[in-house]
Order: C-alpha cells, then sequence, then structure tokens
C-alpha cells in the first residue's frame, strides 16, 4: 500500500464515530425532505379533487350589472334592482 493510502486509512479510523454521525445526519435529513415532498404531493392531488368535485358556486352577475349601470355620459352610477 503506498504511503497515501495509509494515511487516508488512519484518518479515517481517527474521525471514524464523526463520520458515520455526520453520513446518519444526511441520510435524516434526506429523509424529512423526501416525506415532504410527497406530502406536498399527495396534499396537491387531494386539493385538485376536492376542488373538481365541489366547484365553488357561481357569483350572480345580474345584481352586478344593475348595480353597475351607465349613464348618457358613461359614468357608472349605481341603481338598486326594483
Amino acid at each position: 500500500m503506498s504511503q497515501e493510502k495509509v494515511d487516508r486509512r488512519k484518518e479515517y479510523k481517527r474521525n471514524h464515530k464523526q463520520i458515520l454521525a455526520r453520513e446518519k445526519r444526511k441520510q435524516k435529513i434526506t429523509k424529512v425532505i423526501a416525506y415532504l415532498c410527497l406530502i406536498c404531493v399527495i396534499g396537491g392531488v387531494g386539493f385538485s379533487f376536492y376542488q373538481k368535485f365541489n366547484p365553488k358556486p357561481e357569483a350572480d352577475t345580474a345584481t352586478f350589472y344593475s348595480l353597475t349601470a351607465t349613464d348618457s355620459y358613461g359614468i357608472l352610477q349605481p341603481s338598486l334592482p326594483e
């Protein structure tokens, strides 16, 4: 073995606990991010289905248009339906 390999092996043995702790931390962070992404995707699909099967009722446009009648000068004059 070359001296370089021996030095790397000694360094690994010396810092073995820190290296393993860092790898475990990376794995945990990766899992948390993956679960959050999965929850967001499932939530988005569920919300999409909810909106599709429970549509929002349309606003009554007749009332809006009767309140915004224009006069002969093109100025909006609010008027209540009779």
